[in-house]
């Protein structure tokens, strides 16, 4: 009887002391989440402040955007010192990095004050001070201090996982033991039978505690995630705006003070235009990264797609690489969509060709593949099955161990600065993932990396789907309307249905505008001829795009549908994959590109018009 009351003291001090741990586990979560929260706010500060610069150069009101960040990293590097207080390297990281962020701010202060109208001369600047001064060695020790306290957590949480191990053991086992003593002397005490519930009750709770703290943990990393994709595009963003809003603003100024001749307009227009379409470029990338953006899958032979690109890959290495391709012999043909497969080999090959900066070796691959059980249980995330693997290898320098677990994640390089934006492999692994298929990464430090595609086998099940009308090769520019067409335009953004009305009357085409669902039905049932239906798909009213073009087949047989949209998981979409009957022109488009779309659906309509 007293070995179990021993027991049982011990078991509520160990449970004591789990319940000490799991707070202690998750305090540490909170404090490396609101470290990291005020480092990445640092961060964004003085890009912010950079790209406030710019724009005070551009329009005349100086250098109040380095003087906002100073204000902000200044308060968010106090509080960084108070939080990492009790750790001497981490504030000896802190001091270095107090002094670099003045001298960072105090470069752009300087090209503000000194009032340099030249995008030039303020680039040469800041290169400047990238090359030999602050700015380099301030981002390199913020991502230090960011991975001390990652590698922080991580040593602590292994440390107080190896520790709860040893106490649930014991714990345990002090239960067992309690509760075998206690049978024997059942007939003379209760007391230990409810102690010994009490302390069964006590470990379930416990462990309920560290079910709550693993959840943080797993919460935290997902916000860290939102946080590196948020801070990313507005980066980007930002920089492209620049772009676009700066030579907006100096044809704005051109034409006030009449110098409006065309010779004046075009180059800034021209820029303005190729800063919305590489916008435009990276608003794909991010669908593809998230997996929503339209596909086009169909039969693919991989073995000619690869061949049709040999003479562009070649020209895109240089002379320095050399390029072999190893195709399969009776390749079965792969179910995908040929552009993103292109766009997917393309990214591969540059990225092995930057990581042989001296030259090297690129093989290109092709095979059969049959990924069973015992694979899909070692690496998960893909169903067993036939698939068509492509691979694409090189002699570079190879990809680091502690890297590749981040290999996919967006925004994230080892290239430097201006030479790489981070989306290329998330943007291929969303595509894949997005066409049911399967990625890997081999690599080893100085011997090379291999990227393995594998993409689903094309079988007779295998649904066709027809090409989106954005992707339709060029015919010779804008196609204009034939006589008297006249074009149902439906879209409740006015910005975009006057562009588009716009665009429309200056091809020709006759428009009948509606804002909604409702306000088009009522055109379809009206007297008007009707040539096509233009549509966006997500409406207001109650009836969206895909219902409205239901109820126009219903009431007017035949009549062609041209969809638009921005955003693809909606009700033309299935999976990622449009219906076989859709076409759809992806925002934004250009004059051009609705002229195309609209005459290929028209004409495919009525092929013999009389």
């Amino acid at each position: 009887m007293t070995s179990s009351i021993v027991l049982l003291v011990a078991a509520a001090a160990l449970g004591t002391a789990m319940a000490v741990r799991v707070d202690s586990a998750t305090s540490w979560i909170e404090h490396t989440y609101q470290v990291r929260g005020l480092v990445g706010q640092a961060v964004i500060a003085l890009q912010n402040a950079e790209i406030s610069v710019r724009d005070g150069l551009l329009e005349g009101h100086g250098a109040s955007g380095a003087a906002g960040a100073r204000s902000t990293v200044n308060d968010n590097l106090s509080k960084l010192r108070q939080l990492v207080s009790d750790n001497p390297d981490q504030i000896r990281r802190l001091d270095e990095i107090v002094q670099l962020t003045g001298a960072y701010l105090s470069v752009l202060d300087r090209a503000a004050t000194e009032g340099m109208s030249d995008p030039a001369a303020f680039n040469d600047l800041l290169a400047r001070g990238d090359a030999e001064g602050p700015a380099s060695r301030l981002r390199d020790l913020l991502a230090a201090f960011d991975a001390a306290e990652v590698d922080l957590l991580a040593a602590r949480q292994q440390t107080a996982g190896r520790l709860q191990a040893i106490l649930y053991g014991l714990l345990l086992l002090s239960l067992v033991s309690a509760t075998i003593a206690t049978i024997a002397v059942v007939t003379t005490s209760r007391s230990f039978v409810r102690q010994v519930q009490a302390q069964s009750a006590a470990l379930i709770a416990e462990t309920e505690s560290r079910l709550r703290a693993e959840s943080l943990l797993l919460q935290t990393q997902k916000l860290e995630l939102v946080g590196q994709l948020t801070a990313g595009i507005a980066h980007d963003f930002n920089n492209l705006l620049t772009i676009v809003i700066g030579n907006l603003d100096t044809i704005r100024r051109r034409v006030e003070a009449g110098q409006a001749e065309p010779g004046r307009l075009a180059r800034p227009a021209e820029t303005a235009l190729e800063g919305a379409r590489r916008a435009a470029a990276l608003t794909q990338k991010l669908l593809a990264f998230a997996r929503r953006q339209p596909l086009a899958p169909r039969q693919l032979d991989l073995n000619r797609a690869v061949a049709a690109m040999s003479d562009v890959l070649v020209r895109t290495v240089g002379e320095a690489v050399k390029i072999e391709t190893v195709l399969g012999a009776g390749l079965w043909p792969a179910f995908a969509d040929p552009s993103q497969v292109d766009n997917a080999i393309v990214n591969l090959v540059v990225n092995a060709r930057d990581a042989m900066p001296a030259g090297g070796h690129i093989t290109i691959e092709t095979a059969n593949s049959s990924l069973d059980e015992h694979y899909v249980a070692q690496f998960g995330d893909v169903a067993p099955g036939q698939y068509v693997m492509l691979s694409v290898s090189d002699t570079g320098v190879g990809i680091a161990k502690d890297v590749l677990p981040r290999i996919f994640e967006p925004f994230f390089t080892t290239k430097e600065v201006g030479k790489g934006t981070g989306l290329g492999l998330a943007m291929i692994h969303g595509f894949v993932k997005q066409s049911k298929g399967h990625i890997r990464i081999y690599s080893e430090p100085g011997q090379g990396t291999a990227v393995k595609i594998y993409l689903p086998r094309m079988t007779a099940a295998a649904p066709l789907a027809t090409t989106p009308a954005s992707d339709a090769p060029p015919a010779g520019g804008a196609p204009p309307a034939k006589a008297g067409e006249v074009v149902l335009l439906v879209e409740d953004d006015a910005a975009v249905s006057d562009f588009a009305r716009g665009a429309l009357e200056e091809l020709g085409y006759r428009v009948l505008a509606a804002r909604d669902g409702g306000e088009g039905l009522a055109l379809l049932t009206g007297p008007d001829r009707i040539d096509a239906l233009f549509t966006d798909v997500v409406l207001p009213g109650g009836l969206n795009g895909r219902g409205l073009a239901d109820e126009a087949g219903r009431l007017r047989p035949n009549l062609p549908t041209l969809f638009t949209t921005g955003y693809t998981r909606n009700a033309i979409v299935h999976d990622g994959r449009l219906d076989p009957d859709v076409r759809l022109i992806t925002k934004p488009y250009t004059r051009e590109d609705l002229a195309r779309a609209l005459r290929r659906a028209i004409d495919e309509a009525f092929p013999n018009p009389s």
